[in-house]
């Protein structure tokens, strides 16, 4: 018996290993851009809250310092 593997066995082991290795890094890439998406995401959301924070303080400073009395109810 031959102890060492013969070389059809080596093409195929290799080439099962490239396919692995192919396949993890598209899954990678994959990966890599859901968190684009997500941070692409994330950052709109900021810009909405940073310009609905900035008119909700310019209105709260309007009726603050305009000297008008503001009665509920």
């Amino acid at each position: 018996m031959n102890p060492e593997p013969g070389r059809s066995e080596q093409v195929v082991a290799d080439y099962r290993q490239r396919k692995l290795g192919h396949s993890a890094l598209r899954r990678i890439h994959e990966l890599i851009e859901g968190f684009e998406r997500e941070r692409a995401f994330d950052w709109t959301a900021a810009r909405i809250g940073l310009l609905a924070l900035v008119v909700l303080l310019s209105v709260s400073l309007y009726f603050l310092l305009s000297g008008e009395r503001i009665t509920l109810g």
